[in-house]
């Protein structure tokens, strides 16, 4: 087995497999939520808005915690952190099926499961970050198509088993699902860096790097914008197109199950040919046309399908580019987690607000959703105008480099 940063080897393809499970469990829950957004609605007397607060608490926590178990995870707690997550995951999956109240979903769905994504996440991410160079793009890829897979099989569980055995056991069964991979996490996990054991939560240095700053903001007004289509296409196909729940099950397992390939293929042709940051401009500037062209797709059952199916591809894309993107400006890998920690935790105030924005522009607008879906597709656009800027901050005008 290789030992060279680089090279890869068993152990390093273990950790990719390791924080593929990870994704799975926390990015693949909250790309579920869209089910049980639509669950709520139904059986719940609150606005959209409010509704979708639980899941956009989820990421934002997710993100925020980053500063923390980033840090945790530099100073050699990766171990650590990662089981404390899993069992917050697990615990409060279980809670979740206990609940019947709005304040005890919020809880338990948004705070607990939240709190254990973030915990979780960041340490695993950064583990497996370190141990490639050359095929760093693609090793965080796969680890990222992670979100697809969980995305797939929580609302298959969901769409089997809810009508069934009902809310309750349909959560507990997703705990199980859940436990029995976080016992594998857990035995996975190796760390390869050495722990810097001194040093804040806080890099200050980072803020004096222009390419950093903008990469912040771009990926601010990035992840502003993309949750919108996975939360409302769902909404938006009851109201225009008809939809029933087994139509909005179908549209969020089209597009989670796109999401698949749509995280590995940048991190190839980044690997390969472009560089991360250079695949993530053009990634955003195309998400941000397909959140225009929402706006002409109307009525049609048939288009919001191809829609979600494309939306579900080129978004999960740029939510995969994320984080090797940062990996690329950081040239000092015993400060990654702390750096990546710092820009998630920015970026998770944009994730907390940008679904209730959208709902609340909708309920602005008479129910219409134009004026959400222009918001949404210029913010995606002005992000990737950013990322440009970060670009041409670390490299100058030079087309042909590879970052």
């Amino acid at each position: 087995m290789a030992t060279e940063i680089g090279y890869g080897g068993t152990t390093a393809w273990l950790q990719v497999l390791a924080c593929h499970l990870v994704c799975f469990v926390t990015w693949g829950l909250i790309t579920s939520y869209g089910i049980f957004q639509s669950h709520y609605e139904e059986t719940m007397t609150r606005t959209p808005s409010e509704i979708s607060w639980i899941g956009t608490m989820q990421i934002f926590m997710l993100l925020l915690v980053g500063t923390i178990s980033g840090r945790a995870s530099d100073a050699g707690l990766a171990h650590e952190a990662v089981l404390l997550g899993s069992v917050l995951v697990v615990l409060g999956l279980f809670m979740t099926s206990l609940s019947t109240q709005y304040y005890q979903l919020f809880l338990s769905q948004g705070i607990c499961i939240g709190l254990g994504m973030g915990t979780l996440y960041m340490p695993a991410l950064s583990v497996a970050s370190s141990y490639f160079k050359e095929k760093k793009s693609f090793a965080v890829a796969l680890t990222s198509s992670g979100a697809g897979s969980g995305g797939l099989v929580y609302p298959a569980m969901v769409q089997q088993l809810l009508p069934r055995v009902g809310f309750g056991w349909t959560l507990r069964s997703m705990a199980f699902v859940t436990l029995a991979l976080a016992i594998a996490i857990n035995l996975l996990l190796r760390v390869r860096v050495p722990p810097r054991r001194s040093g804040s939560l806080i890099d200050w240095r980072a803020f004096t790097e222009i390419p950093y700053v903008f990469f912040g903001i771009g990926f601010f007004l990035i992840y502003w914008a993309v949750y919108f289509a996975f939360y409302y296409i769902d909404t938006y196909g009851h109201k225009y197109a008809g939809f029933t729940s087994l139509d909005s099950i179908n549209i969020l397992l089209i597009s989670n199950g796109l999401g698949i390939p749509g995280r590995i293929l940048p991190g190839y042709i980044a690997a390969h040919w472009c560089g991360p940051l250079n695949t993530a401009i053009p990634t955003a500037t195309l998400v941000a046309v397909i959140l225009y062209c929402w706006i002409a797709l109307g009525s049609s059952s048939s288009g919001l399908y191809v829609y979600a199916a494309v939306y579900g591809l080129v978004a999960s894309a740029i939510q995969a580019l994320f984080a090797v993107s940062l990996a690329a400006l950081t040239d000092d890998l015993s400060r990654l987690g702390t750096r990546m920690g710092m820009i998630f935790s920015f970026v998770a105030f944009a994730s907390l607000t940008g679904s209730p924005v959208a709902g609340a522009l909708i309920n602005a607008d008479g129910g219409r959703y134009v004026g959400a879906q222009i918001w949404a597709a210029t913010s995606m656009a002005c992000g990737a105008v950013a990322l440009l800027v970060a670009r041409i901050a670390r490299t100058g005008l030079i087309l042909n480099t590879k970052i």
